[in-house]
C-alpha cells in the first residue's frame, strides 16, 4: 500500500509541485495583510490596509488555506528528500526548507494570527508578552524562501520540458 502511494506521488510529482506552489503562494496575500494591517500599523500607527478591510473575509479564508498548503509543501519536500534521485545533492537545502515549513506548522498551533492581532490591539481576554507576537509574525515570513524555491523549481522543470 505504501509503495503504491509513493509511486503515485512520484508519477505526479510535477503536478504536486505546482499545487504546493499555488497553495503556499496564496499566503503572500496573508503576508500582505499581516504586514499592512498588523506590522506597519503597530510600527507607524498608520493603517495601510484601509480600503481592503472590506475583503477581510477573503484574507481569513486564505489564511485557512495555509493548513493544506503546509501539508502539501511538507509532503513535497519530504518526498523530494527521500525519493528524488535528482535532488539528492540538494538534501541540506531541501531539509532546511522542510524545517521552515514544519516551524510554520507548529506556529499554527502555538499562536494564531488572532492572538497576535489581539495582543497588539489589546484585549482583556488574551494577554501575552508582545515579543511572542513578534516571534509569531517572523515565523509567518518563513514561507517566503519556500515560495521562491518552489517557483524556481517550476521554472526549471518547464525549461526542461521545452526542446532546444
Amino acid at each position: 500500500m505504501f509503495k503504491k502511494i509513493m509511486n503515485f506521488y512520484l508519477r505526479y510529482q510535477n503536478i504536486n509541485l505546482k499545487i504546493s506552489f499555488i497553495l503556499i503562494s496564496l499566503q503572500l496575500l496573508h503576508l500582505y495583510w499581516l504586514t499592512t494591517d498588523v506590522v506597519l500599523y503597530r510600527l507607524t500607527g498608520t493603517d495601510y490596509f484601509g480600503e481592503l478591510s472590506d475583503f477581510i473575509l477573503l484574507f481569513i479564508i486564505i489564511d485557512y488555506i495555509e493548513i493544506p498548503a503546509l501539508v502539501s509543501g511538507l509532503i513535497y519536500y519530504l518526498f523530494t528528500i527521500i525519493y528524488d534521485k535528482k535532488e539528492k545533492e540538494k538534501k541540506i537545502k531541501n531539509t532546511v526548507l522542510l524545517i521552515l515549513l514544519a516551524i510554520q506548522s507548529i506556529h499554527i498551533f502555538w499562536i494564531t494570527d488572532d492572538v497576535v492581532y489581539t495582543t497588539f490591539v489589546g484585549s482583556e481576554l488574551i494577554h501575552m508578552p508582545e515579543y511572542f507576537a513578534w516571534i509569531a509574525i517572523l515565523i509567518d515570513y518563513l514561507e517566503l524562501p519556500v515560495i521562491y524555491d518552489l517557483l524556481k523549481r517550476i521554472i526549471k522543470k518547464e525549461k526542461e520540458k521545452k526542446p532546444n
